[in-house]
């Protein structure tokens, strides 16, 4: 399967007069088209399948990956 790099981010809410942070997780450019702030430490690298095929670059709602976050460390030197 194809492997993207998705990110949680922001974005302005007319409604509230703030910035919220979204309920989907997507893509840098789906981000940029979108006017959000990708959130920093937030990468995660998952199956393209995992997108919502009707919005481009963007998961579903609520989605959680099954993964840790890209660049996780695992292991703590001492």
């Amino acid at each position: 399967m194809t492997k993207i790099t998705v990110h949680r981010f922001s974005v302005y809410d007319v409604q509230t007069d703030e910035n919220v942070v979204s309920r989907r997780m997507a893509t840098l450019e789906a981000i940029t088209r979108a006017r959000g702030e990708a959130i920093k430490g937030t990468a995660f690298e998952i199956d393209a399948a995992d997108l919502d095929p009707d919005l481009d670059g963007m998961t579903r709602r609520g989605f959680l990956p099954r993964a840790e976050p890209l660049g996780f460390q695992r292991v703590v030197s001492v």
